[in-house]
C-alpha cells in the first residue's frame, strides 16, 4: 500500500500544478496519468494481502508528503525558469539549506553525537553493541558516506535538470516509471506467482509511458517545424530587403545610388561633375 500511494506522486504533483501554479494540461496528459495510476494499481492489487493493516494517521502523513513533494516539484520548476538558475547551484543550496536544519534537530534531539561516535569508531552498529570484531574501517565508513552523498547529489541534479527542462509533471513520471520498473524487475528476478492481473497492470502502465513518449516525440516535432519554418520565413524576408530597397528610403534619399534620375540631388558650382 505504501508503494502504491508513493507511486500516485505524479498525480498529486498534476493537482497542485493544476490548483497552484495555474498550469494547464491536456485531456491527454489527464488519460496518460490516469492509466499509469490504474496499472499500478492492478499491479499491487495482484500482490495485495488481506492483511494488510492501514494506519489512519499513517496515512494522512504519507498523503502529507506526497503534496509537499508536488509542491517542490512544481516550485523548483518555477524558480529555476524565472530567476535563470542551474540545477547544480539550485540542488547545492537547498541541500545546505536542509542540512543546517537537520543538523540543528539532530542536535537538539542528541542524535548527532550517536552519529560521530559511529562514524568514528570501527565496524558496524551490531559488532560496536555486541563486542565483535570490527568489519569495517573507519575509513572504509567515510569514503561510503561520500560516495554515497555523491552520487545522491548527482541524482538529485538529473532530476532538477529534467525538472527545469521539461517540467514537474514529466519529473513526476520520470520517478513514478523509476520505482515501477524496480517493482517489475524484483517480480521477474525472484520466484512470483503471475497472474493475468499482474500482466493486465504492467500493460497499462507500460502502455500509458509509451503514449506519453509518443506525444512528447510529436510535439517536439512539431516545435522544431514551426522553429525551422520561421527561421525560413525570416531569412528570405532579409534577403528581399537586401536586394530591394525600401522605396520611403529611396524617396527620402538614403540611397541616392539606387535613385532614378529625378530623384537625384543636381550640383551646382565646385560640387558639379
Amino acid at each position: 500500500a505504501k508503494t502504491l500511494m508513493k507511486s500516485t506522486r505524479v498525480v498529486f504533483t498534476m493537482l497542485f500544478g493544476v490548483l497552484v501554479t495555474k498550469k494547464r494540461y491536456g485531456m491527454a496528459d489527464f488519460a496518460i496519468v490516469g492509466l499509469m495510476v490504474a496499472g499500478l494499481g492492478m499491479f499491487m492489487h495482484a500482490d495485495a494481502s488481506t492483511s494488510a493493516v492501514f494506519q489512519p494517521l499513517g496515512i494522512v502523513m504519507l498523503i502529507i508528503s506526497l503534496l509537499c513533494d508536488g509542491a517542490i516539484s512544481n516550485m523548483s520548476e518555477s524558480i529555476m525558469n524565472k530567476y535563470k538558475v542551474g540545477q547544480d547551484e539550485f540542488i547545492f543550496r537547498l541541500y545546505s539549506v536542509a542540512l543546517f536544519f537537520v543538523c540543528l534537530a539532530a542536535g537538539a534531539k542528541g542524535d548527532l553525537r550517536g552519529g560521530l561516535a559511529y562514524l568514528t569508531t570501527p565496524g558496524t552498529l551490531k559488532e560496536m553493541e555486541e563486542g565483535l570484531d570490527p568489519t569495517w574501517s573507519v575509513t572504509g565508513k567515510i569514503v561510503t558516506m561520500i560516495l554515497f552523498s555523491t552520487t545522491g547529489f548527482l541524482s538529485s541534479s538529473c532530476s532538477a535538470a529534467i525538472t527545469k527542462t521539461f517540467g514537474a509533471l514529466a519529473m513526476s513520471i520520470t520517478s513514478t516509471a523509476r520505482k515501477a520498473t524496480t517493482i517489475f524487475l524484483s517480480f521477474a528476478l525472484f520466484p512470483n506467482e503471475c497472474t493475468f492481473e499482474h500482466i493486465g497492470g504492467i500493460v497499462l502502465f507500460i502502455g500509458s509511458l509509451i503514449a506519453k513518449s509518443l506525444r512528447a516525440s510529436r510535439h517536439g516535432r512539431h516545435q522544431h517545424h514551426s522553429q525551422h519554418h520561421h527561421n525560413d520565413s525570416h531569412e528570405s524576408h532579409s534577403n528581399s530587403s537586401l536586394h530591394h530597397p525600401p522605396i520611403l528610403e529611396m524617396a527620402q534619399g538614403g540611397t541616392d545610388s539606387v535613385k532614378p534620375p529625378f530623384f537625384r540631388k543636381k550640383t551646382v558650382g565646385h560640387d558639379a561633375v
